[in-house]
């Protein structure tokens, strides 16, 4: 019964932390979500106080990633001389002879070997300072820890593959970041490793052998993150030809001609775009875009909406949140643009818009009307002080009440006095079942400014 007892526990548990973790990854701008997962995160360390059954099967889900806070000075702390207490007297006498650790260290009584539990290693580098503790820990992480997931980039610097354990440790590899030219490196892993599902490629020589090889090698990958194709990168780019299928997440910066070709025609099964600079090239290709399962994309410094008209129109009513960014010089097409909202995207969460234009307010309006799951609207630069005044009464009479976060990017050139701003933030108070509102932009003094001058009192309101 007490072996029920754990694996059940486990069990509920490994499913809890799988839902806030994919919550929290798909939404991290969803403040309400970011609090349910700290309050996730302090029930955790409460479940340790239970009973020792319980504290048993809580300690692996707590140090599957301990690092991700030690930029804190004092988890820093903590982890280091937890981890340190986990070496050999001789590897402490060696890091005491190097003045690494002081002379009077002293190792932890330790209840667990911790280190076997850990999996994430991405951040492990805010406790190594010097590259012999470096080296130190990084052969005994190797050597300990039976499943590692994700790689810290320095780890790729040494030659780990030839660590005691490494055809274990790294069997199970899910995350890789390909930043170095030792293509030995990843024409090693890929002997032992053919699990990875999430791929980052700064490409910056063209001769990956390793890198291809790796590719070839995996079952499926499914997230794709692409930085610094200038150079082309022909041979990568036709590796990932056998994953255009399970392929689900995109994210490009500074692509070639044969990267966005290759993408754009052939990932069928695309949920997530994020694209960084986008330069005539994608605005060639867009045209064969015809992703239905597209859920989320992310235009950043694109040249011309248009190509976000097409992308939206080549959807099939899935998407729930787009973000925008362009120079205002493009903003031509943006009555078009926010037409092709309320148009094509009935399940839209968060959305950019523009109102700098004639004619983009009555659509925003339309937005409002027919969007009504909307939770969150994006201003892209500043708002044409013509429309401030009807676009506030909007958002208190039409914004559908699931709305809750707004941001406009520059609102100080928005208003002719705070007359306006005062009074909207006054009614959105006071107005039956709104939610509390988000308000946030790059100029938030105003906001408080007007509350601090008017003395207005709110509780529905974060900025």
């Amino acid at each position: 019964m007490s072996k029920l007892n754990h694996d059940v526990l486990y069990e509920i548990f490994q499913n809890l932390q799988d839902l806030i973790n994919m919550t929290y990854t798909n939404d991290p701008d969803n403040l309400n979500k970011m609090i349910n997962y700290k309050e996730f995160l302090r029930s955790q360390f409460s479940c340790l106080l239970v009973n020792k059954n319980w504290c048993e099967v809580m300690i692996p889900f707590l140090w599957s990633n301990p690092f991700k806070y030690a930029y804190k000075a004092h988890i820093k702390s903590s982890l280091f001389k937890i981890i340190i207490s986990h070496l050999s007297d001789n590897s402490i006498k060696l890091l005491k002879d190097e003045n690494i650790i002081e002379t009077n260290f002293q190792k932890l009584k330790l209840s667990f070997n911790y280190v076997r539990f850990c999996k994430y290693l991405n951040d492990i580098h805010y406790i190594c300072t010097k590259r012999l503790l470096e080296e130190e820990i990084y052969k005994f992480f190797i050597s300990e820890c039976s499943s590692i997931k994700s790689l810290n980039s320095n780890m790729l610097c040494y030659t780990i593959l030839k660590y005691p354990g490494a055809n274990i440790s790294l069997s199970n590899l899910y995350e890789l970041h390909c930043i170095t030219k030792d293509q030995d490196f990843y024409y090693g892993l890929a002997q032992i490793c053919k699990s990875i599902e999430k791929l980052h490629v700064v490409n910056d020589y063209e001769e990956s052998f390793g890198v291809v090889k790796l590719i070839e090698m995996q079952t499926q990958i499914k997230y794709v993150f692409i930085d610094g194709c200038y150079v082309e990168c022909k041979k990568i780019i036709q590796a990932l030809d056998k994953h255009v299928n399970s392929i689900i997440h995109l994210e490009m910066i500074e692509y070639s001609t044969s990267a966005i070709q290759f993408f754009m025609k052939k990932l069928i099964n695309l949920r997530y775009l994020k694209v960084y600079n986008g330069y005539y090239i994608l605005e060639k290709y867009v045209i064969y875009f015809n992703y239905y399962n597209l859920k989320e994309i992310e235009l950043c410094k694109i040249f011309s909406l248009d190509i976000a008209i097409n992308i939206i129109k080549n959807t099939n009513g899935n998407l729930w949140k787009i973000r925008i960014g362009c120079a205002q010089h493009y903003y031509d097409k943006a009555k078009e643009y926010n037409q092709m909202i309320h148009k094509y995207c009935p399940n839209i969460k968060y959305v950019t818009v523009f109102l700098n234009r004639d004619g983009t307010l009555e659509e925003l309006e339309k937005i409002f009307i027919k969007c009504q799951h909307l939770e969150a609207i994006d201003i892209n630069e500043g708002i044409n002080y013509k429309y401030i005044d009807k676009f506030l009464n909007l958002l208190l009479e039409l914004a559908p009440l699931t709305l809750c976060k707004i941001h406009i990017y520059d609102m100080s050139n928005c208003f002719d006095s705070d007359e306006s701003l005062k009074l909207f933030l006054i009614n959105w108070g006071h107005h039956k079942g709104k939610k509390t509102l988000h308000l946030y932009s790059d100029y938030t003094n105003i906001i408080r400014d007007i509350i601090h001058k008017y003395d207005i009192n709110l509780k529905t309101l974060i900025i």
